[in-house]
């Protein structure tokens, strides 16, 4: 199933339910544009399929249906023939309204407390984007200096830091309630870092701080604390291309500062990067610069070829289990490229550098 971005932009693929107290009757009504008299609409509970649940008929250009839940949970009603004409809901006790349009952006949700909020919600995320996509078409669409290219990357990661501000208040107003509970356990890091989410599970009301998902957060929350900045790492091995095991710490001890290089042959921003990695260790290698790269490959071969195309020189280590390497689940990894700058006694220094900022960090500390 394919869904309009605009549509959906930051709408949730959450598929846990959020438990409510009571079990009550729902009811939808709704208009759509651009549908026929007989045109069939799929009702889904599966976000993230969009496998149908239910069948709907539009007669005058209206539909209608009603049911029961004991829980407050994402659904979606969407077009049988065309997927763009689609709206994101709550489905919640009482009346809910939905209005879908054929313009990007244009449907409405309301009726509940859960859909009102969530249409504002996305009233101020189109806005956000529209603003991000008018800098993004001028920056990438246009022959502008690099000096420009900067200016206007600055100016999204502003727009993007709003965002995450603006989900995070509107998270705190509703922290007693289902929706900002949703909002708590749907966006990840990067929009809610895990001291701000930790702060926001502790004003939960103490039925909601019990569910599996508060328990879960909070017990992953401690764990990426001990690979946090600042924390110090523990030493692990891992095989070397020539099958020896090498220690980690055996490494990082013999330099000033390391970088932990996260990638994989099949990782195309990895290989991008590289050629300026490369060039980093050739500059800082004799002023107490190492690099350590685990690779996410499961092939061997692959892994091997990837560092001779690329002129890697420095060590390597996996244990050819892709995603489920042991190191980038002790660092909680779920993206690469992906960097940890320790120093000579193991402790964390930065993560999630690359390129200029890689670069600067390095000069800072050798320099």
């Amino acid at each position: 199933m394919k869904v309009s971005l605009t549509s959906i932009l930051y709408s949730a693929l959450f598929l846990g339910a959020l438990t409510a107290c009571q079990s009550n009757t729902y009811q939808v009504k709704g208009t759509i544009e651009g549908a026929a008299d007989g045109d069939t609409l799929f009702f889904t509970t599966d976000m993230q399929s969009g496998i149908p649940s239910d069948t709907l008929i539009v007669e005058h250009g209206k539909f209608s249906f009603s049911g029961e839940s004991d829980s407050v949970y994402m659904a979606m009603v969407y077009s049988a023939k065309r997927n763009e004409l689609n709206a994101p809901f709550f489905v919640e006790p009482g009346k809910i309204s939905i209005d879908i349009k054929e313009t990007p952006g244009a449907s409405r949700v309301g009726g509940t407390m859960c859909n009102d909020q969530w249409q504002v919600l996305n009233d101020s995320v189109m806005t956000i984007g529209k603003e991000i996509n008018k800098i993004a078409e001028h920056i990438y669409g246009n022959n502008v200096t690099f000096e420009e290219q900067q200016k206007g990357m600055e100016q999204i990661e502003q727009l993007n830091k709003r965002f995450s501000a603006m989900v995070i208040g509107i998270t705190e107003k509703n922290i007693d309630n289902e929706f900002g509970y949703f909002l708590l356990t749907y966006y990840p890091e990067e929009l809610i870092d895990n001291e701000t989410r930790l702060s926001l599970i502790k004003k939960l009301p103490e039925q909601m701080r019990k569910r599996a998902a508060i328990l879960q957060y909070e017990e992953s929350i401690a764990a990426a604390s001990e690979t946090a900045e600042g924390a110090t790492i523990t030493d692990f091995s891992m095989p070397t291309p020539d099958g020896t095991s090498l220690s980690i710490m055996s490494e990082i001890s013999q330099h000033r500062i390391t970088i932990i290089d996260f990638w994989a042959s099949w990782c195309g921003p990895c290989r991008q990067d590289m050629p300026a990695v490369v060039e980093l260790y050739k500059q800082y290698k004799d002023k107490g610069l190492g690099i350590v790269g685990i690779s996410l490959d499961e092939s061997k071969d692959d892994w091997m070829a990837a560092t001779k195309q690329l002129n890697i020189t420095w060590p390597q280590m996996s244990d050819l289990q892709g995603w489920d390497n042991a190191a980038a689940r002790q660092f909680s990894v779920t993206s690469i490229p992906h960097t940890i700058v320790v120093n000579q006694q193991g402790k964390i220094l930065r993560r999630g550098l690359r390129g200029e900022a890689l670069a600067a960090f390095v000069a800072e500390q050798l320099d």
